[in-house]
């Protein structure tokens, strides 16, 4: 179908997907509703922790709108301070990844060691999240490693709280052949006990393990049930877990290449991306492949490429600038923006991004004199931030040149 006017409904779109769709799926496989995600940030005002590491969660996977990363850490400290060990777990996962002077180690450490200390309290209780958290961070954390005690907790999760997510960590850590805790024996035991533990949960309307019991299904050696496994992946995907509508898209890929195929994935796609930005990359690539007999307008790419910028896949921010020539203002508006929020928001954004924000913003000073005044001021802060992000791609020389000669010029 040839969507001729999407102008209208792109305000709409910007910010937000449709009404119902955004969705956040938590560790254990349920669904955060979207208007408890919009209820969120007021009662993280009020002092709600578990509301905070919503929102925390919302801002930091681009559900239903922007990754706003500096949000995202707030949100989490709040959930942190609130005695929530996911909340300091994710403040400190930021704090470690960014990669200019907003990078803190020491503050990383030190929330590291909050969670570790909250998921210990809490696995004690049989809290089979708090055993997983804990166990994935000795398991991966090069700061704090201790796999044997990660095999433990993971044993704990699995066999004793039927948790399908530590059974499913516990096979992939012990059935490694490189592992340092290898042990094929318990391998299997850990693999035969996630069907049914995800089943239980799937069972129990929690859509995110339906859609990871699908996924793991689908990722096994031998023949594929692939009637259950779609059948996981609508339920998931129809009870909002964006990655549900992804696998139920892989499934058609496989199986389906006709032009009705490609109409069905491209539904399942519309709704992941609705859900949650990162889906977007996904379905951009998809209209772009669209087969000869369907046609899609280019603004819905020129949208899900901005969505997909907006979600760290920054080759689709470059993208934006392919229909450039025929760009109405409103859009030009929008392309402007969205290397903009690229720059300042994402976690770990390149420097070439942000001196091509600062472009976009010379360009429409020479276009638009009336506003150049702002845009010039906006473009030096661009170039500012794009000197802070360290020379570690190729073209980052490039841009640091380019930044340090217009902000030596004004």
């Amino acid at each position: 179908m040839r969507i001729l006017t999407w102008l209208a409904a792109i305000v709409l779109a910007w910010y937000g997907a449709p009404q119902g769709l955004a969705q956040v799926t938590m560790p254990d496989g349920s669904v955060i509703a979207k208007d408890r995600i919009d209820s969120a940030a007021a009662a993280c005002k009020a002092g709600k922790a578990d509301a905070c590491l919503v929102r925390g969660l919302a801002l930091e996977r681009g559900i239903g709108e922007p990754i706003e990363i500096n949000l995202a850490a707030a949100a989490f400290r709040s959930a942190c301070e609130g005695g929530m060990g996911m909340g300091c777990e994710k403040e400190a996962d930021i704090a470690a990844r960014r990669h200019d002077k907003r990078q803190d180690l020491r503050l990383a450490a030190e929330r590291w060691g909050k969670a570790r200390t909250t998921f210990t309290t809490g696995c004690e209780a049989d809290n089979p999240l708090a055993c997983h958290r804990l166990a994935d961070m000795l398991a991966n954390n090069s700061a704090m490693i201790d796999k044997p005690r990660a095999v433990t907790l993971l044993a704990k999760a699995c066999f004793d709280l039927r948790f399908g997510p530590s059974c499913i960590a516990g096979s992939a850590l012990t059935g490694l052949s490189t592992s340092a805790v290898r042990d094929p024996a318990l391998a299997t035991r850990f693999e035969a006990a996630v069907d049914p533990a995800l089943t239980s949960a799937c069972d129990e309307d929690r859509v995110g393990a339906c859609a990871m019991l699908g996924e793991w299904l689908l990722g096994r050696l031998g023949p594929k049930d692939t009637a259950r496994i779609a059948m996981l992946a609508e339920k998931a995907c129809s009870g909002g877990a964006a990655h549900g509508c992804a696998l139920a898209a892989d499934l058609v890929r496989r199986t389906d290449n006709s032009a009705e195929g490609w109409d069905r994935r491209y539904a399942y796609l519309d709704r992941a991306c609705a859900i949650q930005f990162g889906y977007c990359s996904g379905l951009a690539d998809l209209m772009r492949a669209a087969p000869p007999i369907r046609s899609v307008d280019s603004g819905l790419i020129f949208l899900a490429d901005i969505k997909a910028c907006l979600a760290e896949a920054e080759e689709h921010c470059w993208r934006l600038y392919e229909p450039a020539a025929r760009l109405s203002a409103t859009e030009l508006a929008q392309l402007v923006e969205t290397f903009d929020q690229a720059c300042l928001n994402l976690p770990r954004p390149s420097a070439e991004i942000c001196a091509s924000a600062a472009s976009n913003h010379l360009e429409r000073a020479e276009a638009v004199p009336a506003g150049a005044a702002t845009d010039r001021a906006t473009a030096g802060r661009l170039y500012q931030r794009a000197l802070e992000l360290p020379e570690e791609a190729e073209d980052n020389p490039t841009a640091h040149s380019e930044a340090r000669a217009f902000l030596a010029g004004r």
